[in-house]
């Protein structure tokens, strides 16, 4: 592979060009969250981690001296990933994405826990555009007790198949919904 030591760059092999990962590093941020909406709302720290699928894509058969990770799935399939330079490009910003998420409309997948958020779309209320798929956790002997896991980023031209409301809701109201979930709000 052609991480540095602490995975913190990786190098084209082909290129020599050096790629900072420093992006992906997990960090701490808050968000306000309610109980109900008479409710006082108040701040929660969240653990933010990201995925290589961040910034790496399945790969194509002529890229075999890319591979950055190998992938084995439950169903018994493989899948290799290769270092991918657009989704690198749009995660340099994703701190600040991710800590101004708050106010900010996401929509809310099927699955459990999952919550996309859809950045540059061509037009106002098109469907392409940047998204960043993520799943909350919360473990309350953990601090802090909520974690935001960046599963993937990748440009698409359509909505993801899963999506449950089409309007969206603001992320802080999707977090204190789950954490309601949680039973974090005690009586």
């Amino acid at each position: 592979m052609a991480f540095n030591n602490d995975k913190t760059i990786w190098i084209d092999p082909d290129t020599g060009t050096a790629y900072d990962l420093a992006a992906f590093k997990s960090f701490v941020t808050a968000y306000e969250i309610k109980p109900d909406k008479q409710a006082e709302a108040f701040s929660v720290s969240v653990r933010v981690g990201f995925s290589n699928h961040t910034y790496s894509r399945a790969r194509k058969d002529e890229e075999a001296n890319q591979i950055i990770d190998t992938q084995h799935r439950k169903d018994g399939t493989t899948e290799q990933r290769v270092f991918c330079q657009d989704r690198w490009a749009f995660c340099q910003d994703i701190q600040s994405i991710i800590e101004n998420l708050g106010l900010q409309r996401c929509l809310e997948g099927n699955s459990k826990n999952i919550i996309y958020r859809q950045e540059q779309a061509s037009q106002v209320a098109a469907h392409d555009g940047w998204y960043i798929c993520m799943r909350l956790d919360y473990r309350e002997n953990r601090k802090p007790a909520f974690e935001l896991w960046i599963r993937s980023v990748h440009w698409r031209g359509n909505r993801p198949v899963d999506i449950r409301s089409h309007g969206g809701q603001k992320f802080r109201n999707l977090l204190s919904q789950f954490a309601k979930k949680k039973g974090v709000f005690k009586p």
